[in-house]
């Protein structure tokens, strides 16, 4: 009973990161490609602290990845996440935005 309470519990804390709209709008767009914090700012019009705290849960959570280049720091989605196949259904149910390549 422990374990089934544990994987809800689990399941429950994926899903509360997935309901933020800011959110899933970031592992949207990393759906298509790499990001940097800066691409977040331009997008969201918010400030780069409020998006450094969006990614800081996302990557506590380890949803998503960073890959540090220079003074950039570079987000994408982690594929070995055991929640990794259900958030591709959730991803591939909304339509996927169209993003210019861009680097920082």
């Amino acid at each position: 009973m422990i374990e089934t309470t544990n994987r809800v519990d689990e399941m429950s804390q994926f899903l509360k990161l997935l309901s933020d709209g800011t959110r899933l709008e970031i592992l949207r767009r990393l759906h298509v490609r790499e990001h940097c914090v800066c691409d977040f700012v331009e997008m969201f019009d918010i400030s780069q602290p409020a998006v450094s705290r969006h990614l800081k849960l996302l990557r506590q959570s380890q949803i998503i990845l960073e890959r540090r280049e220079r003074q950039w720091i570079h987000f994408r989605i982690n594929p070995d996440h055991p929640q990794h196949d259900l958030l591709l259904t959730i991803l591939n149910a909304m339509e996927l935005p169209a993003i210019p390549n861009k680097s920082c």
